[in-house]
């Protein structure tokens, strides 16, 4: 079309309102901001971290006067290891579009601020998804998530897989099960997802309940944080109160703030991305629950083995004084800006948001997870 460009548009200026850019992509992950309020731990150097636990009693009894005493030396404490965990968002600018052209009055937003902010919504993003998952197996580079913490070594959780092992210490072995916690299955015996009652949740919470020590957090995706309310409000009233580390309105359920992470794992709500990851539940193949022969506890409630089972939404409760956020005390690499430099036979400068970030946790027992929820 010759002329090209409209009489009109040759003459007017485009509006550009507002004068901000709108996020239209990035979620809201409180579970993270809970990390960084309540678990935060500078890691200051080592080629691993150790966190030690007790496991068994010494060796008592009663006994009758003049007896002799058992006086053998009993091991009572190991430790859990984990090694550091690395991540990174790339930050690739071309100077004639920051130096040259995207300047002046006619710059309307900044795109190298806004890039910059986009780096570290990446980074935080990806942690975000992570948590819900594990480090071990083909994810051995993420951090060590939740799904490997909140299980029992025999029962799959969330993701469908069985974690023998936390920490590098083998569950059920000589440490017995104090590092376990048995993932709670929702649906019915054709693994169909179900209906999570009151009871259920407060089950889950009172197993989680170690004497003054209680789950404080309580997250899901949109859909399992409308089932909760739909199922609680019958059983026990509650008032909305805006949560101090969020900053939103949420509820709780005992001790714990009930609060919607839209980075959690959901059937519904969850998403699959070639960068963050994906938190979209899907199927497994039920091990059963005979609790014999390294099949899933009787109270995780599976089916029968052999039925797939259907993951649908996830609810989890944590207590998050028992998570350890470990992040480098290294500037660059605690979240922090490596600075651009350039690429070579152009003018493309690159640079990264970098981390190093992993989690602990020292009692899994503490925590509970929830699955195979429907409405």
């Amino acid at each position: 079309m010759d002329p090209n460009v409209a009489e009109l548009n040759a003459v007017t200026l485009f509006e550009i309102y507002p004068k901000t850019i709108e996020d239209e992509f990035f979620l809201a992950a409180p579970l993270l901001a809970y990390f960084r309020d309540h678990c935060l731990v500078p890691f200051t150097g080592g080629s691993f971290m150790q966190a030690p636990f007790r496991y068994a009693p010494l060796i008592g009894g009663f006994y009758a006067p003049g007896a002799g005493f058992n006086t053998i030396k009993r091991t009572t404490i190991a430790a859990l290891q984990f090694d550091t965990r690395y991540a990174y968002v790339s930050i690739p600018e071309y100077k004639e579009e920051i130096q040259v052209e995207q300047k002046g009055e006619l710059a309307v937003a900044s795109l190298l601020d806004a890039d910059m902010q986009n780096g570290m919504d990446t980074i935080n993003a990806i942690y975000a998804v992570a948590l819900a998952q594990s480090g071990q197996g083909v994810r051995s580079l993420a951090v060590n998530g939740w799904s490997e913490i909140i299980n029992d070594g025999i029962t799959p959780s969330w993701d469908g897989n069985i974690y023998t092992s936390y920490g590098l210490q083998l569950r059920n072995g000589a440490i017995g099960s104090v590092l376990n916690s048995i993932p709670v299955y929702c649906g019915d015996a054709l693994g169909n997802p179900g209906v999570a009652d009151y009871s259920v949740y407060e089950e889950g919470y009172q197993d989680a309940t170690i004497g003054k020590k209680e789950p404080n957090l309580m997250c899901a995706n949109k859909a399992a944080i409308a089932y909760v309310k739909e199922k609680l409000v019958v059983q026990q009233r509650f008032q909305q109160e805006r949560d101090p580390v969020w900053g939103v309105m949420g509820f709780r359920f005992n001790n714990a703030m009930v609060l919607k992470d839209d980075y959690f794992p959901s059937l519904k709500y969850g998403q699959v991305d070639p960068v963050l990851g994906s938190w979209r539940t899907g199927t497994f193949v039920s091990p059963g629950t005979t609790a014999n022969g390294g099949t899933a506890a009787a109270t995780s409630n599976l089916p029968v083995a052999g039925t797939v089972v259907t993951v649908g939404e996830v609810v989890a409760m944590f207590n998050t004084f028992d998570f350890l956020f470990r992040v480098t005390d290294n500037e660059e690499f605690g979240f922090g800006f490596s600075g651009f430099v350039p690429a070579q036979d152009n003018t493309k400068v690159v640079g990264q948001v970098k981390a190093m970030a992993n989690v602990e946790n020292i009692s899994p027992r503490t925590q509970k997870q929830f699955y195979g929820i429907g409405g």
